[in-house]
């Protein structure tokens, strides 16, 4: 039932306290700010201020003094100088801002944006030829450069000087530039690492205008380099969180004539700017015209001072914007076509896809959202003629520029980030580059990687759900990158009413707390409607906001998972996991051939204290009671030992069988013969009664270090399981009463668990996945029915039998489930004469 993994932090409660008294801010907005990574008093300090006057000085970045010194010579001999961008927000913004600012210098320049599609990214010779032919002395390269060693070769030769800006990870051997300024050089000292493109420009900037026009260059440039910071999904913390709080508070009323157009034909005239607005609406409408267009065009949008002409261009780039939606909308169906006829998502983990036709323009906007849907990273690849230009996403874990490192052999050139990288290679290498990329991601990316993951900061509780909360909550903001908006859960809460909108596209949910009500949207999250029903206790994963309409303001969550209670959700494995021990005959009598050893008063955290990863200890746990108890007290030892807000738990959890990989602590609940080498354990905590003497033999088989916690009095864990899971008469009158009353022609198809849920709400009894299946397989052996169950959907059809009676009491399979009770018994009393 469950498909996405949440992580909550666990911040330092302590230090918590601490930051929330020293900086009179609310423990919610503390645990936050702790769980962003930012622990010291003046990170804390410029993270709450956001004093855009505390940006770092620029000649701390390594080559910034002689950027400014060779800049400057250039302004004041009139040399030629040519600002080299890139087709992307980041670059066409960086060029923007550097020609804007050199032109109203007096200086010589002009600037040179290559064509994403004959060109593609970063510099080349043929331009740089181009550029000397025509004038330049100077290429100054922004958002590209620090991989063009050959061209910069080629260049001196030529006799320019070049100096590059750049933000991109750095390989072993750079270019020889007359001057590199990029903060991620192995050697520079500059204090933040993280800007992006536009950030290393605008840091040029203020050092040739100098210190005492800092006020100036940040009012004159700050919206435009928000926008490129934003759009470029680099962190919003330190620099950049600067950057673009004062940048959103300039871009509402601009003095930019073409960012003001723009803003418009977004539609967001009148409307609060904040970073998904910059991000999904403004930032696209400028890429579409690098991936379809000419970016040209769009930094020419930037530098005009004539308002027709900026909306001119603006309208331009918005047609530009549909054509591309169009054109990603294309490969996108085509792509997941080829997913889902030639893939093996189960066997491959980095999912590479070429095709004839694609637009290169596009394929990077399509590899995100492939990335998204799958939780993997991904790589699409446009062939033209011999070549292919690919661009790929990844996700949390997975550093696609190591990847590619890795795999530079089969390939003509690549670069980027972490999550997001390009390459251009040679069609007949594209075999070889899926089977070394795939063998990289064997050894570098676990199954675990692969589950998607909902990082939660902390639970709230129903007094949390106020205005106040999400005005405390505003200080937070920007949003973005590595400062992602808070997200909360809120636990045992009760579904009173669920339906879907939107066409079945959205969820609306009211849910109930402590008498506390709230309302609740899952945008796109409409197939929820189907797991729950009113009535079901639940925990969702959310954020908190203000949803306004028709002048009423509302407490409003945003969902981003549901799940049933934890109690349920152990309850559902629980039962589900007890049927496969049956189903295996575990439980058989057999007489005592194994001496055990038998020692109690072991509390968890002796346990927990004494763990080490090289020799690995093992607790089997048998009933439902003891799952809960034990995991209860580990979730508190854990609670009280960590301190590293995203530090695994040291314990795994399996059910029925072990994994492949040992770890310091696996506790296995309803172990089934065969369930793993148990053998590899050094100690085997046996945490509660077993149903069987078979199985208590056969660990002791495998390992002589096996230890019982437990003793007579948790017998009556094992008795209320039982109890759970063989039906009494009113469970078989209720559950086919149920059924009939609500099939259609004989049929009832519904999700397996949501059926129980339904059953035991309408009746006020309760029911579990066991019992009812139970009831479904001795109605089937009278003849009652028949039914399937296919990935947790069943379908149950009923039989004619007016003229039938039957007789419950002649179940064969009923009489085997009575028996239990009588096995249960038997090992008691073994386990009695053992100790």
């Amino acid at each position: 039932m469950d498909n996405k993994k949440w992580i909550y932090y666990r911040a330092d409660h302590h230090k918590l306290r601490q930051i929330s008294r020293k900086f009179n801010i609310s423990p919610l907005v503390a645990a936050v700010i702790l769980n962003r990574g930012i622990q010291e008093p003046e990170e804390i300090s410029m993270f709450l201020e956001k004093d855009i006057a505390k940006v770092y000085d620029p000649f701390l970045m390594k080559d910034m003094t002689k950027a400014v010194k060779r800049i400057k010579k250039a302004i004041c001999e009139q040399e030629k100088m040519t600002v080299y961008g890139d087709y992307d927000v980041d670059g066409v913004t960086s060029t923007a801002i550097l020609v804007k600012y050199l032109d109203g210098c007096g200086a010589h320049v002009d600037y040179y944006i290559p064509d994403r599609m004959d060109e593609g990214y970063g510099v080349n010779k043929q331009a740089l030829q181009r550029l000397h032919e025509n004038g330049t002395k100077l290429v100054i390269t922004v958002d590209a450069g620090i991989t063009a060693v050959e061209e910069v070769e080629f260049a001196k030769g030529l006799g320019l000087d070049f100096i590059i800006t750049d933000h991109h990870e750095c390989k072993e051997e750079i270019p020889k530039a007359y001057a590199i300024v990029n903060p991620k050089q192995h050697d520079c000292p500059y204090p933040f690492k993280e800007l992006a493109g536009v950030g290393v420009v605008f840091k040029l900037i203020q050092g040739l205008a100098g210190k005492a026009q800092l006020g100036k260059v940040i009012n004159d440039y700050c919206d435009i380099v928000c926008l490129g910071t934003v759009a470029d999904v680099v962190p919003l913390l330190g620099e950049n969180r600067l950057i673009v709080d004062h940048g959103l508070k300039l871009m509402k009323n601009t003095d930019h004539l073409g960012l003001k157009a723009l803003v418009k034909v977004s539609g967001l005239d009148n409307a609060k700017i904040g970073t998904g607005a910059v991000g999904f609406m403004i930032a696209p409408r400028i890429n579409a015209a690098g991936r379809i267009g000419s970016a040209l065009r769009a930094a020419a949008l930037f530098l005009t001072d004539d308002q027709k002409t900026a909306y001119e261009i603006a309208r331009e780039l918005n047609e530009e914007n549909k054509k591309r939606q169009a054109t990603e909308a294309q490969i996108l169906d085509e792509a997941m076509r080829m997913i889902e006829q030639d893939f093996d998502l189960a066997r491959q983990k980095v999912i590479v896809l070429y095709g004839k036709d694609w637009h290169h323009g596009v394929i990077g906007v399509v590899a995100s959202r492939i990335t998204d849907k799958f939780h993997r990273p991904s790589i699409l690849i446009a062939l033209e003629g011999d070549e292919g230009k690919g661009s790929g996403r990844s996700i949390r874990g997975f550093n696609l520029f190591e990847a590619l490192t890795t795999c530079r052999d089969t390939l003509i050139k690549f670069g980027g980030h972490e999550l997001a990288a390009g390459l251009t290679i040679d069609k007949k290498e594209i075999s070889a580059f899926i089977e070394h990329i795939g063998e990289y991601a064997d050894s570098h990316l676990c199954e675990d990687a692969l589950i998607p993951r909902i990082y939660i900061d902390c639970q709230i509780q129903a007094v949390d759900l106020t205005f106040d909360t999400v005005k405390q909550l505003e200080i937070l903001e920007p949003f973005g990158m590595r400062n992602a908006g808070p997200v909360f859960s809120l636990c045992d809460a009760v579904i009173s009413d669920i339906r879907v909108v939107g066409e079945g596209k959205h969820l609306k949910m009211r849910l109930e707390k402590d008498k506390i009500f709230v309302d609740a949207v899952g945008f796109n999250m409409g197939d929820y409607e189907k797991r729950f029903i009113a009535g079901d206790v639940v925990d969702v994963a959310c954020t908190l906001g203000i949803n306004s309409y028709q002048g009423k303001d509302k407490i409003q969550l945003t969902l981003k998972d549901i799940k049933m209670s934890g109690p349920k959700r152990m309850e559902y494995k629980y039962y589900k996991t007890f049927d496969a021990c049956i189903r295996n005959d575990i439980i058989n009598s057999i007489t005592k051939d194994a001496d055990i050893c038998f020692k109690q008063d072991i509390e968890i955290r002796d346990v927990l204290g004494t763990l080490e990863d090289e020799h690995p200890v093992l607790m089997i746990v048998n009933t439902l009671a003891g799952a809960a108890e034990i995991i209860d007290q580990l979730e508190r030892e854990f609670e009280q030992q960590s301190h590293d807000p995203l530090s695994q738990k040291p314990y795994s959890i399996y059910f029925n069988t072990l994994g492949d990989d040992n770890h310091a602590l696996d506790i296995l609940i309803n172990p089934v013969m065969g369930a793993g080498q148990i053998q590899n354990y050094s100690k085997v905590y046996i945490y509660d009664p077993c149903f069987s003497i078979a199985f208590y033999c056969d660990i002791l088989k495998k390992n002589n270090n096996v230890y019982l916690l437990f003793d007579n009095t948790k017998y009556r864990w094992c008795e209320h399981v039982l109890d759970q899971i063989i039906p009494v008469r009113q469970d078989f009158v209720i559950v086919y009463q149920y059924i009939k009353t609500r099939s259609v022609q004989g049929i009832y198809e519904d999700d397996v668990f949501v059926l129980t849920r339904r059953i035991a709400i309408s009746y006020h009894v309760p029911m579990n996945y066991l019992k009812l299946k139970h009831c479904l397989d001795i109605f089937r052996e009278l003849g009652l029915l028949c039914f399937s169950i296919c990935n947790e959907q069943i379908r149950i059809q009923l039989n004619d039998n007016k003229s039938k009676k039957v007789n419950i009491e002649s179940s064969v399979q009923l009489a085997k489930l009575r028996k239990l009770r009588e096995k249960c018994e038997e090992t008691k009393k073994f386990l009695n004469q053992s100790s």
